[in-house]
């Protein structure tokens, strides 16, 4: 029986580097796309303060449940880890910035002009 970090170089050697790479972009992607949208409801609907934090995370929590739903519900399969499907890009600055971005402009569209 090989030592338990063998075991992993193993299984990291059977990962497809391009593969990966396309599966990270789809979900950066998919998590930018979620956050735009997110932003423009949370505008429009006009939540003010930092309660406007907690939709932007249960916006990033859909996006694991739409990956479950459009085939990945074997994640390793996907991504190395679990940590990637359900943390990369939530904290990333492209994701938080275009969230805040939207939701100040359609704020300040529906409630302020």
């Amino acid at each position: 029986m090989a030592p338990k970090g063998q075991e992993q170089n193993k299984i990291e050697d059977l990962i497809n580097p391009v593969a990966y790479k396309s599966n990270l972009q789809a979900l950066n992607f998919l998590r930018n796309f979620v956050a735009v949208v997110a932003g423009i409801v949370v505008g429009i609907c006009g939540v003010v303060g930092w309660h406007g934090f907690i939709y932007h995370f249960l916006a990033q929590l859909s996006c694991v449940v739409a990956m479950f739903l459009k085939g990945c519900t074997n994640p390793t399969s996907y991504f190395a880890t679990w940590n990637n499907l359900l943390f990369f890009g939530v904290f990333s600055s492209t994701t938080l910035l275009s969230y805040i971005l939207f939701w100040m402009i359609f704020y300040n569209v529906c409630h302020v002009f």
